[in-house]
């Protein structure tokens, strides 16, 4: 038996990345789950193209946790119950794997199942508007939820982590415009640059094209963790420099720099180098070691137009260093380099108190 997650942003790419593997195993059983407005949700099961199930569910409370855990899970685990055949589940959109994951993984290891794959799908020509989108997922019409106050940018950092395997898929818009659109379509512009900075945000990925055959990756728990961790840095092979900063002389629209430092940054001067740092990147993580704060692991994170810091407690046995890597179509490494290095405590600074130090990034408010 084999099971597999699907999730994405949006049902129309989600439903073809359903069919696409149909077309791959016909006698899967397919369940999937749509949260509507009204707190409903719409549940469809079906064996390959034929219907099945089909059902409306009113929620007392239309929040995504509810669908997952009154709807979703039920239905997995009464499929799976029931037949040992394949079984792809199509999540909610917008829903986060590791939502899923939560609820599903205790009951497979229950009845001595895994989960085999995580399968991103997505619209490649759409992702880098996604990734700068500053709306959240209600307000785009993502989600039906209106406390949902999420970015398609955290929602897709987060669901590039979890997923072990991503499809290529063309758009609503390429469909609807074609011609008018050839930049969308698979092999346009749009789509093959969107394709270059998945790669370069998802380095792990086994990633399907339209006119490619369906390969799946194994899922694997640990390393998915690993990835979705705050702050974990994973990057593509690439040779690095002497100083650490990788290589971007590749030809890649996308690249992504690695910046480190040894001493402790000045709060204030961090504060302001951010802010020329984030300038044009898609994508930012990391961690930091601040004077203000010298025992504290705090913890950079990034997707387009929102750049937030989060502690993780104390460094304990960890070495405490900076180390942040930043993922742009405009980065000039040494240029960055150089922005980080100004925000190092001279010999001076080191010497005085954590105390002295002015919170200009108000990290007493995050311990």
């Amino acid at each position: 038996m084999t099971l597999i997650l699907v999730t994405s942003l949006e049902s129309h790419i989600r439903d073809k990345a359903l069919d696409s593997l149909v077309a791959s195993m016909p006698n899967a059983m397919v369940v999937r789950h749509d949260l509507l407005e009204g707190e409903r949700v719409l549940r469809r099961v079906s064996r390959g193209t034929a219907s099945l199930e089909r059902y409306e569910i009113p929620l007392e409370h239309g929040c995504l946790t509810c669908t997952v855990r009154l709807d979703v899970l039920p239905t997995v685990t009464r499929i799976l119950d029931s037949l040992p055949e394949d079984v792809i589940v199509g999540l909610p959109p917008s829903v986060n794997a590791d939502m899923v994951l939560e609820y599903l993984q205790p009951q497979l290891a229950l009845r001595g199942k895994v989960l085999d794959s995580i399968c991103l799908a997505l619209d490649p020509a759409a992702l880098e508007d996604q990734m700068w989108d500053s709306r959240t997922l209600w307000q785009a019409g993502l989600s039906s939820v209106e406390e949902d106050d999420r970015t398609a940018g955290e929602f897709l950092v987060k669901e590039i982590a979890w997923a072990d395997t991503s499809l290529m898929l063309e758009g609503l818009f390429a469909h609807l415009f074609e011609s008018e659109a050839p930049g969308c379509q698979s092999g346009g512009g749009l789509f093959l640059r969107g394709t270059q900075l998945l790669t370069e945000m998802g380095p792990h990925l086994a990633v399907t094209h339209p006119d490619e055959d369906l390969v799946l990756a194994t899922y694997e728990p640990d390393s998915a963790r690993r990835r979705a961790s705050p702050g974990a840095i994973i990057l593509r092979d690439a040779a690095e420099t002497s100083d650490g900063v990788e290589d971007t002389a590749q030809g890649r629209e996308f690249t992504t720099v690695q910046l480190h430092a040894e001493r402790p940054l000045h709060p204030g001067r961090l504060k302001d180098a951010l802010h020329r740092m984030a300038e044009g990147c898609v994508w930012l993580r990391g961690t930091f070691w601040i004077g203000s704060a010298p025992e504290t692991k705090m913890v950079l994170g990034g997707a387009g137009p929102f750049v937030w810091l989060e502690s993780q407690g104390k460094w304990g046995a960890e070495t405490a260093r900076t180390h942040i890597a930043l993922t742009s179509d405009s980065n000039d490494a040494s240029e960055l380099a150089e922005i980080l290095g100004s925000c190092e405590l001279s010999d001076a600074e080191i010497l005085r108190s954590p105390h002295t130090f002015e919170d200009a990034l108000r990290l007493t408010d995050l311990s």
